[in-house]
């Protein structure tokens, strides 16, 4: 989640979160690279990012969202030309010291900033929209052409970790689901034998951390990989409906030429990967809908899952309602 009125969110950061200052961050960010510095656009709520000349990017993360640089490297190897090299540079602050980190500035916009608002798109916008979708089926096919080992034993307690998630959500979120929520519940077996690949998966491709060229709509980037892990594939093709639609204050809105884009989806990613089988894509549907409930069920603050969310008032039940009561 981010905030677009970044003075405001980023004294809220610091005054919530650290002992670190802000002039103590944006020094480090002077001494070790030249150019001007500037906030980025979009802040994320536990991390103050600034952009230094042209070149390079510092973020300032808390503990709870702090990167695993294993996971970065495998990122960069995995998506070369959509994640930034990054190198770590401790901590700054004296109690509740912030993490640093260095990466390489890469080009574009939030995905969020460029895309048009309007349910019938314009022809410029279709012509982007298209750009974005393959771009993004790419993506996906690379995660799903690096497949990862898992022991037998940790693909058994990521099995038990969902499977209590999902008994969960049954016992919390309105009947309306509660088809969906059993077909995903008697999925997850399959989903963590071994059928589908398991991938580095980013747990928070949003609209703010995908990064886009705004006058062509190709990918420039992927950012914010704080909370991926090693999943079934599929679990972030969530990600997907963001793309092919937007939410308003009246509510989800698919654009006019959804299923032309999500066709164009499939089509890029199919002809990206090798055998891939009408089963694959039954599980892979599955995946998506587990992906889903995880993503808009519960409450989650940096690495830390809060619990369900309150069905009475959290605005994550207009996109469930959208995405997950129709069957998968």
């Amino acid at each position: 989640m981010a905030s677009y009125y970044f003075d405001d969110s980023i004294g809220f950061f610091f005054e919530s979160n650290t002992s670190a200052t802000r002039q103590q961050c944006d020094d480090f960010a002077r001494a070790h690279a030249e150019g001007q510095l500037r906030p980025v656009q979009i802040q994320g709520t536990f991390s103050y990012t600034v952009a230094v000349g042209t070149t390079k990017i510092f973020q300032f993360r808390t503990l709870d969202s702090s990167f695993d640089m294993h996971v970065m490297s495998l990122a960069k190897a995995i998506h070369p030309q959509f994640v930034a090299s990054c190198k770590y540079h401790g901590i700054i602050g004296q109690s509740r010291p912030l993490h640093i980190y260095e990466m390489d500035h890469l080009p574009g916009m939030a995905y969020i900033v460029s895309r048009n608002i309007a349910a019938v798109q314009p022809p410029d916008a279709v012509f982007r929209q298209r750009n974005t979708v393959e771009d993004l089926a790419s993506f996906f096919a690379q995660s799903w052409n690096s497949n990862h080992q898992l022991d037998p034993r940790d693909t058994a307690t990521l099995l038990m970790e969902f499977q209590s998630k999902f008994d969960l959500l049954a016992q919390s979120l309105p009947s309306r689901f509660a088809s969906s929520l059993r077909e995903v519940r008697r999925s997850l077996p399959s989903l963590f034998s071994g059928m589908l690949p398991f991938v580095l998966n980013h747990e928070d491709l949003c609209e703010m951390n995908i990064l886009i060229n705004s006058k062509t709509g190709h990918m420039t980037g992927i950012v914010d990989w704080a909370e991926a892990r090693i999943l079934p594939f599929g679990f972030a093709l969530w990600s997907l409906e963001n793309i092919l639609g937007y939410m308003d204050s009246t509510g989800w809105h698919y654009y006019d030429n959804r299923h032309e884009l999500e066709g164009h989806f499939w089509q890029t990613f199919r002809a990206k990967v090798s055998n891939i089988s009408e089963v694959d894509m039954h599980l892979i549907r599955r995946a998506r809908m587990t992906g889903l409930f995880c993503r808009y069920g519960f409450v989650v603050e940096g690495k830390i899952l809060k619990g369900v969310i309150d069905p009475t008032t959290s605005s994550s039940l207009v996109y469930l309602d959208a995405f997950c009561t129709n069957g998968i």
